[in-house]
């Protein structure tokens, strides 16, 4: 009867064992191994953080020189303030054009835009009114242009809710105006942003 038992223990076991696919042998070497593999497998890890740091890193840097160069822009744009229109220059001193005041900033930061408002509303990226910031540029039409874009300025500050851009005025010249007057809610278009 115990050799029996024996027995029936002996055929229990080697069926649990055989049926256990998974079943294997560890050895001391088949732990470090293991150890290795998830050392290397945690240093992967770390790489990939690191990278990511890296590229946080550079988007960082990129926001920064897209707002060094917004204010050279508008600092460029500002020193042109009072420059009459060129409809309006009776003395033929130095005068511009919405679009040339635009061309003529721009370019202190490397960026040559279209002469034209049309061409310039065709750069860089759509921005919702909402995002507009420092830099920006904003198109306008008239009741005259059916919808047609006619205008620009250059989004001068962004602060307390409040938005301001600079434009050549026909009457005015360069002038700082608030964005959101009605007027030029009206006759709002669109915004890109070119840096």
């Amino acid at each position: 009867m115990k050799s029996l038992k024996v027995t029936f223990l002996f055929i229990a076991s080697l069926f649990f064992l055989s049926s256990c696919g998974n079943f294997k042998l560890v050895t001391i070497d088949d732990m470090q191994n293991k150890n290795k593999n998830e050392n290397n497998t945690l240093k992967n890890k770390v790489v990939i953080n690191n990278d990511d740091t890296k590229n946080s890193d550079s988007k960082t840097e990129k926001y920064k020189e897209q707002l060094y160069k917004a204010e050279q822009v508008v600092d460029a744009a500002r020193k042109q303030l009072g420059t009459p229109h060129l409809l309006k220059n009776p003395r033929k001193k130095t005068a511009t054009d919405c679009s040339g005041m635009t061309c003529k900033s721009y370019s202190t930061v490397g960026v040559n835009l279209p002469r034209t408002t049309t061409g310039q509303a065709q750069m860089g990226k759509f921005v919702p009114k909402k995002a507009i910031q420092k830099g920006d540029l904003v198109f306008f039409t008239s009741k005259k242009n059916n919808g047609r874009i006619s205008h620009v300025g250059i989004v001068s500050r962004v602060e307390n809710g409040q938005t301001f851009f600079i434009h050549t005025s026909t009457s005015r010249g360069v002038v700082e105006d608030d964005f959101y007057m009605k007027h030029w809610q009206e006759n709002f278009v669109t915004a890109r942003r070119v840096l």
